[in-house]
C-alpha cells in the first residue's frame, strides 16, 4: 500500500459496520450485577474503533422487550432450549456509549417478544436517542421512516433496511398482512410474492432517489447461518439492490464471516459485504468466535466509494466476566492484554486470522503482520509496508548505510527470505526501505540456490540496471545438498564470481553487497545435514565469501551472529515462522537491524 493510497484512506469519510449485536442467555446473565446489567466490558477493546469512525452502524438483532414474565434471551443456541431473543435496556445504553450512530432492527428476531416487544424496542431507542431503521410502530410510521436520510460532512446518505423474514410469522403476514408495517422483507425467487416484493423494494429505492442522495446504503438481514459463502438468495438480492441503485450493501445474519469486496458495476463503485459475523459470540463449532468490524471509505470530494478495510476480531470468553470481541491487532500489541491470553488462545487467534482474511479478502494474511486494519480496493487486499527500523548512530556511520542511501536504484537478489515467500511478501529488507531514496527491485525466488539462479534467472538479473546489488544467496546450497546446489565453498564462490562478472559486463559501475548465507535453527526439517554439520558448512561458505568479497573490494555482511543472539535466547516464534523464515513483524526488523549493525564484519 503506497503512502498516497494510505493518505487517501485517511482523508476519506469512514463508515464502520458491525455484525449482529446479539445477546444469548449466558451473555445476559454474565452482565447481571445484582441490581441491573453492565455490558461495558463487551466494548472494552472495540469502542475506540467504533467511536472514531465518522458514522458507525450496528445490527440490533433482537428486541428490547422488557424483562416481564418471559425474561430475557432464553438459550445459548444448541442447548436444547427453545430460543427467543430479548435484551435488557442497558444493552442499548452500551451500544450508544460505544459510539454507534445508527442501528438496524430489521431481523428475524424483531418479533420474538411479540408486537408489544417490537414497539417497546422503538420507544426505548427513541427515548435513549439512538437512531434506528428497520422496524416501525404503524403503517404511517413505516411510510414516513423506512428511508433514513443522513447528511454528514457534506455527504448525503439514503439508508434502507430489510430482513428475509421473522421467526414464527408467515411471509404473507409480513408482506401484506396484519404485520406488514412492522418491518420490510425480501423473499426468495420461488416465493409467490417474489415479483411483488421486488417491485416494492424497487419503489423504495425510487423514493430514496428523490432525496438526491450521494450514496445509497442498504442493510439486508440474509444468508445461511454459519455458512462462509453467500447463497443464491444473497447473490440475487445483491444484483437487485445494485440494479435499483445501491452503492453500499452491508449484510448480516449468518453469524459467520463472508466475503467483502469492491467492484465497478453500473458505472459506479459498489461495496458489498455479505456478512461480518456476529459482534461477539463463542459457538466455536461454527467459528462463531471469529468476526470483523468493516470500514467503508468514501472520497469527500467526488462522494464515491474508494476502499474498505476489515478489523479481524476474536471473542474471548473468560471464566469470569462477559464475552469480549477483541481486535487481533490488540492481542498482538497490547502487553497487558497479552498476559491474559493463553498459548491455547493464541492458537485459536491464529486460526481466526487465517479464516477471517481468507474468507473475507480471498487470501490469507499472515498472522504476524501487525496491522489494526487490512485495507482493500477494487484490486483486492492492499498490504501496508512494515514499520521502518529505528536507526542507531552505528548504523548511520556504516558503509552499508551510505551505499543504501546514495544508490539511485538497488536490486535485492536472493531466495525465499528475500522474496518474502512465507510471510506474505515481506522481504527481509523492507524495514530499510524508508532510508532508500532510489528505486528498489526484488529479484528473488523461493527455494533458490546459486546454481539455479544462474541457470533460470540470470537474464532477469542482468537486465536490471541498478547502481547497487545486494546478494543474499547460499543457505539453500548448504541445506539442500543436491545437484542444483553448489556443494562446496569453492563451487559456491565460483558461481558467485560468474554472477558478478556477468552483471559487471552489462553494468560496469555496479557496486555489490554480499550477505552471508542465512542461518537456520536446529529445528530445520529441510536440511539434509545435522545441525552441527550444517553450521560448520555454513561457516565455511561464509568465510570463503568474506575473503573473496574483500579481495574484490566489495562489501561483505554477516548478520548471522547478531540474529543468533535473539533467536537462540528468546522464543523463536517471536522472530521466525519456522526454522529460517523471518516473520513480517519482529523477524524482518531483526534481519534489517543485523544487516546494518554488523555491516563491516
Amino acid at each position: 500500500m503506497s503512502s498516497d493510497s494510505k493518505k487517501q484512506f485517511d482523508d476519506s469519510f469512514k463508515i464502520l459496520f458491525s455484525g449482529d449485536l446479539i445477546l444469548l442467555e449466558d451473555q445476559v446473565r454474565r452482565a447481571y450485577n445484582g441490581t441491573g446489567y453492565d455490558f461495558s466490558e463487551n466494548f472494552e477493546y472495540t469502542k475506540k474503533y467504533i467511536s472514531e469512525a465518522d458514522f458507525s452502524i450496528g445490527v440490533l438483532e433482537g428486541p428490547l422487550g422488557g424483562g416481564g414474565t418471559k425474561g430475557y434471551s432464553s438459550s445459548n443456541y444448541g442447548d436444547g432450549k427453545k430460543l427467543y431473543i430479548n435484551f435488557p435496556d442497558e444493552w442499548a445504553d452500551e451500544i450508544k456509549n460505544a459510539g454507534f450512530d445508527l442501528v438496524t432492527t430489521a431481523n428475524n428476531h424483531v418479533l420474538d417478544m411479540g408486537i408489544d416487544g417490537a414497539q417497546r424496542t422503538i420507544e426505548v431507542l427513541k427515548n435513549k436517542g439512538i437512531n434506528y431503521i428497520g422496524s416501525y410502530s404503524t403503517t404511517n410510521d413505516k411510510e414516513s421512516n423506512q428511508i433514513k436520510i443522513i447528511e454528514r460532512e457534506g455527504i448525503k446518505f439514503a439508508i434502507l433496511a430489510y430482513t428475509y423474514g421473522t421467526n414464527g410469522i408467515s411471509e404473507d403476514t409480513l408482506f401484506n398482512g396484519k404485520y406488514s408495517y412492522v418491518t420490510s422483507i425480501i423473499v426468495g425467487t420461488k416465493s409467490k410474492n417474489y415479483e411483488k416484493v421486488r417491485k416494492s423494494v424497487q419503489k423504495d429505492f425510487e423514493i430514496a432517489k428523490k432525496y438526491n442522495p450521494d450514496i445509497i446504503i442498504v442493510l439486508p438481514h440474509w444468508g445461511t447461518q454459519f455458512s462462509d459463502t453467500p447463497n443464491d438468495f444473497q447473490k440475487i438480492w445483491r444484483k437487485n439492490f445494485i440494479e435499483f441503485g445501491a452503492d453500499i450493501i452491508l449484510g448480516d445474519h449468518t453469524h459467520s464471516v463472508q466475503p467483502v469486496s469492491i467492484s465497478f458495476e453500473n458505472n459506479r463503485n459498489i461495496f458489498t459485504l455479505y456478512s461480518p459475523g456476529n459482534y461477539a459470540n463463542i459457538y466455536r463449532k461454527h467459528n462463531g468466535d471469529f468476526s470483523a468490524l468493516v470500514e467503508i471509505y468514501i472520497d469527500k470530494n467526488n462522494k464515491t466509494v474508494t476502499g474498505g478495510s476489515i478489523i479481524p476480531m476474536w471473542t474471548a470468553s473468560s471464566y469470569v466476566g462477559n464475552y469480549k470481541a477483541i481486535p487481533i491487532y490488540d492481542i498482538l500489541t497490547d502487553q497487558s492484554l497479552g498476559r491474559t491470553i493463553t498459548t491455547h488462545d493464541i492458537e485459536r487467534v491464529q486460526e481466526a486470522q487465517k479464516h477471517i482474511t481468507t474468507v473475507m479478502l480471498g487470501q490469507e494474511v499472515n498472522f504476524n503482520i501487525e496491522q489494526a486494519r487490512f485495507y482493500f480496493d477494487k484490486s483486492g487486499f492492499m498490504r501496508n509496508k512494515v514499520s521502518p527500523i529505528q536507526l542507531t548512530d552505528i548504523m548511520k556511520t556504516s558503509k552499508v548505510y551510505k551505499l543504501l542511501t546514495q544508490a539511485k536504484s538497488i536490486c535485492f537478489i536472493g531466495d525465499s527470505v528475500t522474496e518474502g515467500t512465507k510471510n506474505g511478501g515481506v522481504g527481509w529488507y523492507e524495514p530499510l526501505e524508508k532510508i532508500i531514496s532510489g528505486k528498489i527491485y526484488n529479484r528473488s525466488w523461493g527455494g533458490m540456490t546459486i546454481k539455479l539462479l544462474l541457470k533460470n534467472h540470470l537474464n532477469e538479473i542482468i537486465n536490471t540496471k541498478s547502481d547497487l546489488f545486494v546478494i543474499a544467496i547460499g543457505t539453500n546450497d548448504v541445506r539442500y545438498r543436491n545437484n542444483n546446489c553448489a556443494l562446496t565453498a569453492q563451487e559456491y564462490i565460483k558461481s558467485l564470481r560468474s554472477l558478478r562478472s556477468t552483471i559487471i559486463k552489462n553494468n560496469p559501475e555496479a557496486k555489490f553487497i554480499f550477505v552471508a548465507p542465512w542461518i537456520s535453527t536446529d529445528g530445520d526439517l529441510v536440511s539434509k545435514l545435522n545441525y552441527q554439520d550444517k553450521i560448520k558448512l555454513n561457516d565455511q561458505y561464509t568465510n570463503e565469501l568474506r575473503i573473496w568479497a574483500q579481495n574484490n573490494t566489495d562489501t561483505f555482511v554477516n548478520p548471522n551472529k547478531y540474529i543468533g543472539k535473539f533467536i537462540n535466547v528468546y522464543p523463536q516464534s517471536k522472530y521466525l515462522l519456522d526454522w529460517i523464515h523471518p516473520n513480517s513483524a519482529h523477524g524482518v526488523q531483526l534481519y534489517s537491524k543485523a544487516f546494518l549493525e554488523v555491516c563491516d564484519d
